[in-house]
């Protein structure tokens, strides 16, 4: 496989960063565009998004990732990171890889893990790519935005400490300026697979199946443990199989 450090601007003039994992022969292939979860980067928990490249890339599809706005190598901080900012990277960086020699522009797929799956359901009906692939896609935090915000702000601070990472409640009050999660999914007629673990505490199977039921004929995934990043070696090789299994039906 070849391994590509790749970057790009942003509508608002930003440096994306981002890896490029492709197959090993010439040309151009199927590509997927694989966006990252809340506080992640383009390597995913343990290595989840890499390791999903490299498999993607042994069975001939590329596969691309960056880092939003504000996240890992990408300009910016991680306080001016946007709701709305998310959606906008999320097409920048598909009209990006579009333009690339190494994609295949009539099979260009769009995927996304927790957050991630959440701006790619969302943004899937104006991107419209060939095929869609939710991992365990996080909806749901939309429902606790405001009210999450609002208990922090009447403490007086406008922020929350996760972990070392500045976290500004105005990403929240942006969110929930949006539709809800299922609500901006629907529009988005094409193929799709979503995936999800049987004990994944932060995506509940209400979540899976509203997400389910935005789709015509989704294929649906759940494996057997893993939790929230399908952290185990199993639920990962079935993840990464039957994303594999998809896209081969689908073009």
């Amino acid at each position: 496989m070849n391994t590509l450090q790749v970057s790009m601007k942003n509508r608002k003039g930003h440096t994306l960063r981002g890896i490029a994992t492709l197959p090993d022969s010439r040309g151009a292939h199927p590509c997927v565009l694989l966006l990252h979860g809340f506080t992640g980067s383009v390597s995913g928990y343990k290595y989840l998004n890499t390791r999903i490249a490299r498999r993607l890339a042994e069975a001939g599809i590329g596969c691309v990732r960056f880092d939003f706005f504000g996240c890992g190598e990408s300009d910016g901080e991680f306080e001016d990171m946007s709701f709305t900012g998310l959606y906008e990277d999320a097409e920048d960086m598909f009209n990006w890889m579009a333009q690339q020699s190494f994609a295949d522009k009539e099979k260009l797929f769009l995927s996304g893990q927790s957050l991630g799956g959440y701006v790619a359901a969302s943004t899937a009906p104006k991107i419209k790519p060939r095929g869609l692939l939710l991992l365990c896609p996080g909806g749901g935090m939309w429902y606790g935005a405001k009210p999450n915000a609002d208990a922090v702000t009447a403490s007086g601070k406008d922020f929350v400490d996760l972990e070392g990472l500045c976290f500004k409640m105005s990403f929240n009050y942006d969110m929930a300026t949006h539709p809800d999660p299922y609500t901006e999914a629907k529009g988005y007629e094409g193929p799709c697979f979503i995936a999800r673990a049987a004990d994944d505490k932060l995506v509940d199977e209400n979540s899976f199946k509203a997400y389910a039921a935005c789709y015509n004929a989704p294929e649906l995934l759940t494996t057997e443990n893993g939790g929230h990043n399908f952290a185990s070696i199993d639920a990962r090789q079935a993840v990464t199989e039957s994303m594999i299994e998809f896209i081969n039906k689908v073009f």
